[in-house]
């Protein structure tokens, strides 16, 4: 049964998307994000949900009226210049199904990524996609919230299956960085739906004890670090002090000694004490970063196989997975790459800090300075806890990028209609001087 009503809502969105384009946004994010044919039992778990959505979506927005041009702004310059270098690297390295697989896959990621920029043309289609990917990702911290008070925080908590947060680590970051979006969706909701506030924070909450629950040291340290960057770009201070001051010591006793012992090996006295999982990731740190230094195309989609480790890996006998997106970068695409993902959210962080200064304190544009300040905050986690895992063609992270860039560009556009109404005033004003003068 699950099955046939997913299968409905799938093909019966299908004829909305080709009369309106901007629903296959939606539902791309719906699918990217909440993988809803991986919680059926059926033939749905295999079926080619994103393939039917994003074709009809690609073929509906071709030809539309939609806006075709990409906004010119630092963030995407590097974005496309990240994917050019990404051809160019593997075009330079040897080829095989596992790298043409990628390759498609993180080119059709970039891709959607693009065309949904371009479509962000309003701020009603903005906090629609929010609302989308925000809640679509807290379904899983709901679920894995409840697991983990069921369980006393023993039973570890793990992600769709399919997905790119499947794993406990990845799950505990996609929490995370969705944490701030969550906040910025509460304060849009209408009073006439307390419940949904409610709702909202109940998730927030139970997010926070999903992301603890994966046991993830990774997680821990992201959380650390968004809460306190949430606080930071919070206008509400003091009670978000008063919160953390109340739940944590809370938390912190409810979780058993088994999620305690684990959490004390974040930080060992020397490189030695770290536990073997932490050793393979030095190794393979090491590994892309020796690898990097030899070959200025990095590695390819497939740097991190035996065969690069045993020439540059410290010990060639162990081979892992980069569990970093630095060193994920740099050992698929060098230095390069890395500079070329780092300019990515660089540039897009200062884009967050214009929006807050021409954002100012007009109380109409209140709404953008605050969605910036939580992205950043949702920057900071995916920063922060990417250190540890794999994650950096993950579609998200690139999301909160062309949110960004897209609010900047409305503020860009009010501000230039300002302008204009001011000059074409003065213009008035000279003309009737100059009438009276005559």
């Amino acid at each position: 049964m699950r099955d046939i009503i997913l299968l409905l809502i799938i093909m019966g969105s299908l004829p909305f998307i080709l009369k309106r384009p901007f629903i296959g946004v939606l539902m791309w994010c719906w699918i990217a994000y909440m993988v809803p044919h991986r919680l059926a039992w059926g033939f749905m778990q295999y079926f080619p949900v994103a393939s039917i959505v994003g074709g009809t979506f690609l073929l509906a927005y071709l030809f539309s009226k939609e806006p075709k041009k990409l906004p010119f702004a630092m963030p995407v310059v590097f974005m496309v210049l990240l994917n050019v270098w990404m051809i160019i690297t593997f075009s330079a390295n040897v080829q095989d199904s596992h790298t043409i697989m990628m390759l498609d896959k993180v080119l059709k990621i970039q891709l959607f990524t693009l065309v949904i920029l371009a479509m962000f043309t309003t701020k009603q289609r903005i906090e629609a996609a929010l609302w989308v990917v925000g809640l679509s990702i807290a379904f899983y911290g709901l679920k894995g919230g409840i697991y983990t008070i069921q369980t006393g925080g023993s039973g570890r908590v793990w992600g769709p299956t399919g997905g790119f947060f499947y794993g406990n680590n990845e799950l505990a970051l996609t929490l995370l960085v969705n944490l701030p979006i969550l906040y910025y969706l509460r304060t849009r909701v209408p009073p006439k739906y307390p419940w949904l506030k409610w709702l909202i924070l109940a998730a927030m909450a139970l997010s926070v004890l999903a992301a603890l629950g994966t046991q993830s040291r990774g997680g821990l340290v992201a959380c650390v670090c968004v809460a306190a960057f949430l606080w930071l770009k919070s206008p509400h201070k003091i009670a978000l002090l008063l919160v953390f001051c109340l739940s944590v010591p809370v938390i912190y006793q409810f979780m058993p000694d088994t999620w305690h012992q684990r959490m004390a090996t974040i930080i060992e006295p020397d490189r030695d004490s770290y536990d073997g999982s932490v050793q393979g990731r030095f190794n393979a740190w090491e590994m892309s970063y020796n690898m990097a230094k030899e070959n200025v195309f990095g590695g390819g989609f497939n740097g991190f196989k035996p065969a690069n480790f045993l020439l540059y890996a410290p010990n060639p006998n162990r081979v892992d997975g980069a569990h970093s997106i630095y060193f994920q970068m740099i050992g698929h695409h060098g230095f390069i790459g890395l500079a070329l993902f780092l300019g990515i959210f660089i540039f897009t962080w200062f884009s967050a800090n214009n929006i807050i200064k021409m954002a100012g304190k007009d109380p109409n544009w209140q709404w953008a300075s605050l969605l910036a300040r939580m992205l950043q905050c949702s920057l900071i986690a995916f920063g922060s806890g990417g250190a540890f895992l794999g994650l950096a063609y993950f579609d998200l992270p690139y999301h909160l990028a062309i949110t960004i860039i897209a609010v900047e560009q409305l503020l860009k556009k009010h501000h230039a209609a300002i302008a204009a109404e001011k000059k074409a005033a003065r213009n008035s004003a000279n003309v009737v001087q100059g009438a009276f003068t005559k």
